[in-house]
């Protein structure tokens, strides 16, 4: 599905057959609510223009992203409107800087991973006023206090570790906090108050930033854009005070998220914190602001039940209940903060148990108990159960077959800046192993704990104890056409698997199917080939090639490769979509990251022409 976006009072795109939308972020015509609270006047007036149009760019993104769906959380209800084609026009104030193709295209490509979809940007310069310098920000202060660390702060509870680890150790922080609903606001403001009051005389200052559409509901909760307008947010603030570095708290088992439960996207399938996607942050930050920007994620090689303790260890046990990792705000209740069935809920509590906190936060406070709430929705049982069987069986899946089953891990490491790709391999299979030693010993003491109501069948049928205890195993009754439509989407969802091999005679690269790559596009492919083979002949990754160096070995200047790069991507995806039915887009063939370069993508396979030819 096409969306097509006129921000700030440009006009419209000329359509080509997609859903045209408007957004605006002032004036008569605002639909989105963009504001930021408590913070110093000084730092105000000197923000230059760029940082106020990404603040503008990344509030476009995120409230574009709440407003057009792409399914349910089923993948037998996503299908092919899964991927969005998702094109901005948007007036800037530096528009020389926006509209560098190393800028443009490197958002687009950013984003293009983050989310799952395909991103078109055109900035224009700004015809009519922009807002000023003071039109975000309100309740200025005269307080200029040069802190120690600029770090993004949700209310979470590997949010809230980072902080209250930070704090008693004697930094000075910033913590950036985005809330759309008063109730997170709410959260974060307590918990921020709470730690000013135990570490007197340190104080923590809280800058929260509500970004919100108005007048119209959110029609799509996956939420997958929220982080880039999160490190936006944290980048412009630390800007603000001088700083190239902001910092990110998640544990590392959330960061790489592997889809664990493979029928259920939406939060558990997605790439927030992956290390690619904060790479990919550095990568075009640095390149907007033309300075070195650093996004540390200190948590990284921890579980969920090792950032937990830290909460104990500086003192922080009686404001764990106050935390709140929930993906579902709207079901929240004073009762019950924590739904209990989300993905981020079945962490938080088989972490909180492990590290045996439950006196700190009881389990009344979820509206379904993680060991003995009944899980009878279709849903509800389907997500824990393939939790707990995926991480009980951790044991029998050997490092290799991890690595090769879960393209998520092997996209990540190349991209730990602390450690080189083989440790990093050891060091992510021995942290999936220590969860499993957590999620074990949770169950293992949850059937001693209420073994005689299980062994009286007290305990409902749904909930996670009794189907281990009455089954030995976790099943779930898939409805008569699950199993076919699951894998059918899953085969879509992945990378598109292509095929193609080289008729050396006739100076022509073919795919399976009608895509024929000839002229200029045969010599960029073929250029890219040696890299490509040598990867796949060692069992390496497939190494980038630079721009300058790949512009040299063509005959070409950067900006033409630019453009040849674009015509083959748009030709290649446009002809093997039809080919194999299946939305391509512009990295499944040619991959290009910024600083980096370009590469015949990894998943893509060399055939002979025999083979190549000979019928399926």
């Amino acid at each position: 599905m096409r969306f097509e976006f006129a921000c700030g009072g440009v006009a419209a795109l000329p359509s080509i057959g997609g859903e045209h939308r408007t957004l605006d972020v002032q004036g008569p015509a605002r639909n989105i609510n963009l504001r930021i609270d408590d913070i110093s006047k000084a730092l105000v007036s000197d923000i230059p223009d760029v940082l106020l149009d990404l603040l503008e760019v990344a509030a476009y993104v995120y409230c574009a992203d709440q407003q057009t769906r792409r399914g349910s959380e089923y993948l037998t209800d996503y299908g092919s409107d899964w991927r969005r084609e998702m094109v901005f026009r948007i007036p800037v104030r530096s528009p020389g800087v926006w509209q560098s193709t190393d800028v443009r295209e490197g958002l687009a490509e950013l984003l293009g991973f983050l989310s799952d979809d395909h991103y078109t940007f055109e900035f224009a310069a700004a015809q009519n006023p922009l807002a000023g310098k003071e039109a975000y920000f309100s309740n200025l202060t005269d307080q200029l206090d040069q802190p120690d660390e600029i770090a993004l702060f949700s209310g979470g509870l590997d949010s809230f570790a980072g902080a209250i680890e930070a704090h008693a150790v004697g930094k000075k922080m910033v913590l950036v906090g985005h809330h759309a609903a008063p109730k997170i606001f709410s959260i974060q403001k307590h918990l921020v108050g709470a730690l000013n009051q135990r570490f007197a005389g340190r104080r923590l200052l809280f800058i929260p930033v509500n970004i919100t559409n108005t007048g119209s509901a959110p029609v799509e909760y996956t939420q997958r854009t929220r982080s880039f307008l999160f490190a936006a947010l944290g980048v412009v603030v630390a800007q603000m005070f001088g700083k190239n570095e902001v910092t990110f708290y998640e544990n590392g088992v959330v960061s790489l998220n592997i889809p664990i439960a493979g029928d259920v996207v939406g939060a558990r399938a997605t790439r927030t914190t992956h290390p690619k996607v904060i790479r990919g942050f550095e990568s075009f930050f640095s390149t907007l602001l033309e300075r070195d920007i650093n996004v540390r994620t200190p948590f990284h090689w921890l579980t969920k039940t090792e950032v937990t303790r830290k909460i104990d260890e500086h003192g922080g046990a009686d404001l764990l209940a106050k935390t709140n990792s929930c993906t579902r705000p709207r079901m929240m209740t004073k009762k019950h903060p924590h739904c209990g069935v989300c993905s981020q809920c079945i962490d938080r509590r088989f972490a909180v148990l492990a590290a045996e906190l439950e006196e700190a936060e009881p389990s009344v406070l979820y509206a379904v108990d993680l060991l003995t709430g009944d899980r009878t929705h279709d849903r509800d049982v389907r997500m824990a159960a393939a939790y707990v069987k995926f991480f009980r069986d951790f044991p029998n899946t050997s490092k290799s077959r991890f690595l090769a089953e879960y393209p998520e891990i092997t996209s990540a490491l190349d991209h730990f800046s602390d450690t080189p790709r083989h440790q990093a391999a050891d060091r992510i299979y021995e942290m999936y192993m220590r969860h499993h030693v957590d999620v074990m010993r949770v169950l293992n003491t949850g059937v001693a704990s209420h073994l005689p109501q299980l062994v009286e069948g007290a305990l409902p049928a749904g909930s996670l104890l009794a189907m281990l205890f009455n089954r030995n195993r976790l099943e779930v009754t898939e409805a008569s056409t699950y199993q076919e439509q699951a894998q059918s989407f899953i085969d879509r969802l992945a990378a598109p698997t292509c095929e193609f091999a080289v008729d050396v005679s006739a100076q022509e690269i073919r795919f399976r199917g009608a895509l024929v790559l000839k002229g200029k596009n045969y010599e960029l492919f073929h250029a890219l080939l040696p890299a490509f083979r040598e990867g796949k002949a060692k069992g390496a990754d497939v190494a980038f090639v630079r721009a300058p160096d790949l512009a040299v070995l063509l005959g070409f200047s950067e900006q033409s490769l630019r453009q040849q790069v674009s015509r083959l991507r748009e030709a290649a995806t446009e002809q093997l979509g039809v080919d194999q039915g299946l939305p391509f887009g512009p990295d499944d063939v040619i991959e290009n990251e910024t600083g980096k370069g370009y590469r015949i993508n990894p998943q893509l396979r060399e055939l002979s022409l025999g083979d190549l030819l000979q019928p399926d």
